[in-house]
């Protein structure tokens, strides 16, 4: 027989064999007969007031270090002061040893020969207003150009008057207001005393070809 065993909380209680041919085990065999026991219960703790849980403990920050110094905050680097404009009239040396303006020779850049023949030939009696500004990209793409054509025609700067201007676009002569000059740079070719054309900010072809248009008329 198997033995059934009862726990209570107060009395004792009697565990009963129950008689083998009645049940059998998961295997299908009968267990053996075994007698009845009497287990004594064990007293039941008293139970205490309830636990209330505390709040998590916290792990306090950690100072620094003894004699630690903190990490300097970073600092802005300030910007170099912009190079004032070459303003007034001005040499193609100034133009080119201005600060900005010292690798500007127009490497990239190969003239038409075929203007430039035109401007060598037709150039000759032309007196060019050149009205410039070292801060501006136009200028700095346009003027280093210029020279090179004119170095290639072999027409000397002696018959270009280069005027440099700050962002009024406007110099102490009046010469802009006078010639309505309102972009720079500005090429103006004259005969005399009277303007034949103007070049104004960017070619409308390649500036060589277009000062060749010009110095056709």
């Amino acid at each position: 027989m198997k033995t059934a065993t009862i726990v209570g909380t107060g009395a004792a209680v009697l565990c009963l064999a129950v008689a083998s041919g009645s049940l059998a085990g998961c295997g299908g065999k009968t267990a053996p007969a075994t007698t009845a026991t009497l287990v004594k219960p064990t007293a039941a703790a008293p139970a205490g007031p309830a636990k209330v849980p505390g709040p998590a403990p916290t792990t306090p920050a950690t100072p620094p270090a003894a004699g630690a110094a903190a990490a300097p905050a970073p600092t802005a680097v300030p910007r170099p002061p912009a190079s004032a404009p070459l303003v007034g009239h001005v040499t193609r040396a100034a133009v080119e040893d201005y600060e900005t303006w010292k690798t500007l020779r127009a490497q990239d850049y190969t003239p038409d020969p075929s203007a430039v023949r035109t401007i060598a030939e037709r150039g000759r009696d032309v007196q060019v207003l050149l009205i410039l500004a070292t801060w501006c990209p136009d200028s700095k793409r346009e003027v280093p150009r210029f020279f090179k054509i004119l170095d290639q025609a072999g027409i000397g700067l002696e018959r270009v008057t280069m005027v440099g201007v700050d962002r009024s676009k406007k110099d102490a002569e009046g010469l802009t207001v006078k010639h309505e000059v309102q972009r720079v740079p500005t090429f103006l070719f004259f005969r005399g005393d009277q303007e034949i054309g103007r070049v104004t900010e960017k070619a409308t072809t390649t500036l060589e070809n277009d000062m060749a248009t010009i110095l056709m008329k």
